[in-house]
């Protein structure tokens, strides 16, 4: 029976290394692809505000200034700051932002956290979703003040059963299917083993003319050499399962 027990764990031990390597190879994977089509949600959700939001730009330009900041990355902080004017939270860019996220086949949670002067704004919900998360960031400059500096940051939330995928759990759970029903089959087979035995008959008309009884108890018998258990006027003979199941009990007796 330890055997059985010792067979049984090392197969269990197994079976969880299998099933944790499957969700962690499925996870890193997958992880990846949300990271690759969300920053593309991103990008995209910054360049649509913009281009629905902000119908004309007029740039004055100091040709004394010695800003060394290139002029389109002071566009693109002076676009961020009228948003961030017009809708201080950010709803709207983080609507965008979802909006190119289920275009990308990406349904998930997402928040946006807006960051100028030292001051922060976000969407996030006090309880946010558990699991995993994603953060895009883009800076803004208008000068070499980092104070001065605009920080987009966007929040994507994975739920661990997103993150594992659906293929990845469809395999788990035919794997344990599988598993119950080799363990079933298994205990099945070993009961059959177990109750099959010679008939009483049989052990009768084996030879026991040199047998070696063994008193197991005041009623029970045994024949190690014959493989015969005895009790009263009844025997039988041990194979199989039963007779190795039989020694171990002598053995841990």
């Amino acid at each position: 029976m330890k055997q059985s027990k010792i067979k049984l764990i090392g197969t269990a031990a197994i079976y969880l290394i299998l099933m944790l390597g499957i969700a962690w190879f499925s996870a890193m994977k997958n992880e990846e692809s949300i990271k690759d089509k969300s920053k593309i949600a991103f990008l995209t959700a910054i360049k649509q505000e913009k281009e629905l939001f902000i119908p004309q730009v007029i740039i004055n330009f100091n040709p004394s200034s010695t800003n060394r900041i290139p002029v389109e990355e002071k566009i693109d902080w002076s676009a961020q700051f009228y948003l961030a004017m017009e809708d201080s939270c950010r709803h709207r860019f983080d609507s965008i932002f979802r909006e190119e996220m289920k275009k990308q086949g990406l349904n998930l949670n997402t928040s946006i956290c807006y960051t100028h002067n030292g001051k922060t704004i976000s969407t996030m919900k006090k309880n946010a979703d558990g699991g995993i998360k994603i953060i895009h960031e883009k800076t803004y400059r208008k000068n070499n003040k980092k104070e001065n500096d605009i920080t987009l940051r966007a929040y994507v939330y994975l739920p661990l059963y997103v993150l594992v995928g659906q293929p990845a759990l469809y395999t788990m759970i035919l794997f344990t299917l599988l598993a119950v029903a080799m363990y079933i089959y298994t205990r099945n087979r070993e009961k059959k083993q177990i109750t099959t035995t010679s008939s009483p008959l049989e052990a009768a008309t084996r030879t026991t003319d040199n047998a070696r009884w063994i008193i197991i108890s005041k009623e029970v018998w045994w024949d190690e050499k014959n493989h015969i258990i005895k009790k009263g006027e009844t025997s039988m003979i041990l194979t199989g399962e039963s007779l190795k199941f039989f020694k171990l009990f002598l053995e841990n007796k």
